[in-house]
């Protein structure tokens, strides 16, 4: 509670608010300056049957189906093992994104965006968020992860045998081009901000303490630096005793010298 009450004071004091203030703004402007722009671009896909279904039948004719009338759980697993085989180390150094690298890279079905939280669990979505500090960057591996990904869908149907009038696509449902993020800069300047408030305040208060602390180990003024020690009397007390002393009787008289004693009389016995 007392530091707290002792913050509270220093925040009433302009000589101590006013370069706090000044410090905390030049902080939270050097971390806005000091974070790089970033640039967010996103693509959100869905996977969809041929038009003649997904099976062939030699003896009737290829009927002719609408695409988006054929969705069904089997697509949704088609894209939840998309999903997980695009989520590798490999596959993201191929695209471009390296560990700790500028650019970040997100493939899931949706559940990363708000805006497809609620319809990513009803389709076989596949979303594609790419964010890097500059835009032609994020354009460009945007692009090669969606190209990863049409690619990977196609041989893993190859592996298993089917036939390419049924092959599952991937089809772009809505594609945004890099727009910038200022999420990065405000967070820095927020940041800085909040130092410079601490870092202000904290230096304030550990002056205020050691004024305190030296204040009280300071000798009060007048008094002595030593007392008299029970051995050693004051030479006051001793100029004070000296006189009980010789009027009491309990010593000895103190000598005196004889030149205070006056003449000394000559008795003559028998008028001689």
């Amino acid at each position: 509670m007392e530091f707290w009450t002792t913050i509270l004071g220093l925040a009433r004091q302009k000589l101590i608010v006013v370069p706090v203030a000044v410090l905390a703004v030049a902080l939270a402007f050097t971390g806005y300056l000091l974070l790089p722009e970033r640039y967010v671009t996103s693509a959100s896909m869905v996977l969809v049957t041929p038009s003649g279904g997904g099976s062939i039948d030699g003896t009737k004719p290829v009927a002719q189906t609408n695409p988006l009338l054929q969705f069904t759980d089997d697509l949704r697993t088609t894209a939840s093992i998309l999903i997980l085989a695009m989520n590798t180390s490999d596959v993201f150094a191929s695209v471009g994104v390296t560990e700790d690298g500028p650019t970040d890279l997100t493939v899931d079905d949706g559940r990363s965006n708000p805006t497809l939280l609620g319809v990513g669990t009803t389709g076989p979505f596949i979303y594609v968020q790419v964010e890097s500090d500059s835009p032609a960057t994020a354009s460009k591996v945007l692009a090669a992860t969606q190209e990863r990904l049409r690619q990977e869908l196609e041989d893993r149907q190859n592996e298993l045998k089917a036939h390419p009038i049924t092959f599952v696509q991937a089809e772009d449902v809505v594609r945004l081009g890099p727009e910038a993020d200022g999420s990065a800069k405000l967070q820095g300047a927020v940041g800085g901000l909040l130092l410079g408030l601490v870092a202000g305040f904290g230096a304030a208060y550990a002056v205020v303490r050691r004024r305190l602390f030296l204040r009280a180990a300071a000798p009060a003024p007048g008094a002595p630096d030593k007392e008299p020690s029970e051995e050693e009397p004051a030479p006051d007390a001793v100029s004070k005793k000296e006189p009980e002393a010789a009027g009491n009787g309990s010593g000895p008289a103190p000598s005196r010298d004889l030149d205070e004693t006056g003449p000394i009389d000559v008795v003559r016995l028998n008028g001689r």
